[in-house]
């Protein structure tokens, strides 16, 4: 065969194969992508029909960050095949009086949201490596807030750097899959979740690790460390309600950010990025005979 024939069955294939589920799906069944919300970050910028990176521009969402850093959308780009988030230091003190207490920023990060939900049944993926940072974040999904109906999937959680002020449970979270499922609190409710961990021999700041959640249905929910399956969740509700994704690069309380903005501050661009590869949602179908 033609060598260079070759090599082009041989891109092609590969280029289809970077597009397949890590997991196996069930006997008699295939995994298909989602295509409008799935993305390679392939283009020149964000798609905007499929993620609202403005936090406040989303129809059913508006947190704009836990202080001391604000959500920016100016921090998201989509370069190189890749959707990044950076971190850093606000030129001056932003204050916000959006909620009850005034809140103080200082710093900056970043979050997109889906502009299409989703429910139960489906499949989730994604490979990104984290920044070097003390703030973090990650994969997750969030019902709207009806009253005694607000739910939170947390397929993974970490941060980047630990803080010299971090609370002790936290000291392990630079090397570490995260996850919940949350019944969130409202003036109907009290919180509840249920959550596991795993952790992994190299920090989430210095390799690309691919995290997957397979909500199976509105009582069990499985998680996948590089295809690999870690736990299965049962939420302390019946998650049966439409969800959105969220990808965010946020501050952390319990691991707070120093007086001289530490390495939100001092680090170069790339310590203070996050590298997103893909974001992939899948169905489940029948395997055509």
């Amino acid at each position: 065969m033609n060598k260079n024939r070759l090599l082009f069955i041989l891109c092609l294939l590969t280029n289809l194969s970077i597009l397949f589920a890590q997991i196996k799906a069930p006997e008699g069944k295939s995994w298909e992508l989602i295509d409008g919300l799935s993305d390679e970050f392939d283009g020149k910028s964000l798609n905007k029909k499929k993620w609202i990176a403005d936090p406040e521009g989303h129809p059913d969402f508006g947190w704009i960050g836990r202080p001391p850093a604000l959500f920016k959308e100016s921090s998201i780009n989509v370069k190189n095949g890749q959707m990044t988030i950076e971190v850093g230091a606000l030129k001056k003190t932003y204050v916000s009086h959006k909620y009850k207490k005034p809140s103080t920023y200082n710093y900056y990060g970043g979050i997109i949201r889906a502009s299409k939900a989703i429910s139960y049944g489906h499949y989730f993926e994604s490979k990104f490596k984290m920044s070097k940072t003390e703030m973090g974040g990650g994969f997750w999904l969030m019902s709207r807030g009806i009253c005694g109906k607000k739910h939170e999937i947390d397929i993974t959680e970490s941060i980047g750097s630990v803080s010299p002020l971090a609370q002790e449970w936290g000291k392990k979270w630079d090397k570490i899959m995260h996850s919940n499922t949350i019944f969130r609190e409202t003036k109907c409710n009290k919180a509840e979740r249920d959550q596991g961990m795993i952790l992994p021999e190299v920090k989430n700041s210095e390799k690309f690790y691919t995290y997957g959640c397979w909500w199976k249905s509105p009582t069990e929910l499985l998680f996948y460390l590089d295809g690999k399956h870690v736990y299965t969740l049962n939420p302390p509700a019946e998650f049966d309600q439409q969800m959105f994704i969220h990808f965010s690069i946020e501050a952390y309380d319990w691991n707070p950010i120093p007086k001289d903005g530490g390495k939100v501050a001092s680090a170069n661009k790339k310590d203070r990025t996050a590298y997103i590869d893909y974001i992939r949602t899948y169905k489940l179908v029948d395997v055509k005979k």
